[in-house]
């Protein structure tokens, strides 16, 4: 799963952030010098994407990392002095318009973002921030250059990892009619009855077990996941930091290569190999040029990141993320708009 940018134009500058109401929105969760930001303004954008089909825990995460991000964008453009065009603002004025329409024009709108715990200067400073981001990364951008293949292949070695799995969904953690109709059957169709009704859990710890004592893991792969990526990475996943579920992610980089950890997540229960990923692999020139387009994408992504921090800190930006008033936040405090039949957006 590759990481997702679920904003085209949402950041903020170096402007102050305020909330007008919703007392229990109100606590700061993200503060990148003068801007802050709050729960209030995390659950505006929030519920906008859980309507499009995110799950809350995903969108909140999703936004408090583009929240930040763009805000430091905005904050290190106007520390550079770079000067937004009329076409620039004009953006900024007509994405505050499409939002106040989607939620049934200006006044009903600034009254659910005040029932929310935002307001529209929020959206203002977001998006005025956006467009400082698109100049910033494109003057970043044009001071770049190209990596050499030894320095990808370093990025490459440090940076991604391989792992097989054995995928168990959750649908198999269900009552089984079957272990009733077993009572009467011969001791073989009994065996199989309960291994059917095993839980997914249960089978998944016990497929740990076989797989840590030597048994043939390609085989179990074969035999029991419900993957279908599977059958077509038969050399394991190969991904980097946000490719795949974070469950996923972080079971594998507590594991050693050649060690098995098993983790849950949205998809199931993933019983997991870490495999080596070195240039000593003989099969490690297929994997780089199977994998060179994403990890060259990957190599400019942290070359910015580092360029961005590094401007931030020259800069005299500071940054903070309220990880313990983020955990907080739950999915009930979001306000959702109620649109009505005005539609001005003056």
């Amino acid at each position: 799963m590759k990481k997702t940018y679920l904003f085209a134009i949402m950041t903020a500058g170096a402007v102050m952030l305020s909330s007008c109401g919703g007392s229990n929105n109100s606590a700061v969760a993200i503060e990148v010098g003068d801007a802050k930001v709050t729960v209030g303004d995390i659950s505006v954008l929030a519920a906008q994407y859980t309507s499009y089909g995110y799950d809350f825990e995903t969108a909140k995460d999703m936004l408090a990392e583009q929240i930040e991000e763009t805000l430091k964008y905005g904050a290190v453009g106007e520390a550079m002095g770079i000067e937004l065009t009329d076409e620039d603002r004009d953006s900024v004025i007509q994405m505050k318009a499409s939002y106040a329409s989607s939620g049934g024009g200006l006044s009903a709108y600034k009254d659910y973002l005040k029932k929310a715990g935002s307001s529209m200067d929020f959206l203002d400073t977001l998006f005025t921030a956006s467009a400082y981001q698109s100049a910033v990364m494109e003057q970043l951008e044009s001071e770049q250059t190209e990596p050499t293949d030894d320095e990808l292949k370093a990025f490459f070695t440090e940076n991604y990892y391989r792992a097989k799995h054995i995928l168990i969904e959750k649908s198999e953690d269900t009552d089984s009619e079957a272990a009733t109709e077993s009572a009467d059957a011969t001791e073989a169709a009994a065996t199989e009855a309960a291994e059917e009704t095993k839980s997914g859990k249960e089978l998944a710890d016990e497929l740990l077990e076989r797989a840590k004592s030597g048994e043939d893991f390609d085989a179990m792969i074969a035999e029991y996941s419900t993957d279908p990526g599977s059958e077509s990475n038969p050399d394991g996943y190969i991904f980097t930091d946000g490719d795949m579920v974070q469950e996923f992610e972080d079971c594998v980089k507590s594991l050693q290569p050649g060690e098995f950890g098993i983790c849950e997540s949205d998809y199931g229960y993933h019983i997991i190999e870490r495999l080596p990923l070195s240039a000593d692999e003989a099969q490690f020139e297929t994997w780089f040029s199977d994998n060179k387009s994403a990890v060259s994408s990957a190599y400019s992504t942290k070359q910015m990141d580092d360029k961005l921090n590094a401007l931030c800190e020259e800069n005299n930006i500071t940054v903070v993320v309220n990880e313990e008033v983020l955990d907080a936040f739950t999915e009930d405090q979001m306000v959702t708009p109620e649109p009505t039949d005005s539609t001005t957006t003056g």
